[in-house]
């Protein structure tokens, strides 16, 4: 049975933290910081560009003509 994978990190991050210096600690932490502000950001950039895509598609449609 495979286990899992993030339990598995966090069990090896846990090992490390008592043979890491305080720079260690604070690097890692920045690190993940930075890399959630990042996945946000394109995570919104994403979303904009299909909210305006969808909108040009409407723009160039041809909508139907109401008799």
């Amino acid at each position: 049975m495979q286990k899992n994978i993030r339990a598995d990190l966090m069990k090896d991050l846990y090992k490390e933290i008592p043979k890491a210096t305080t720079r260690d600690l604070s690097s890692a932490i920045d690190f993940l910081k930075k890399a959630r502000e990042v996945r946000t950001g394109k995570t919104q950039k994403r979303r904009e560009a299909r909210r305006k895509y969808v909108e040009k598609q409407f723009e160039e449609a041809d909508l139907p003509v109401w008799w």
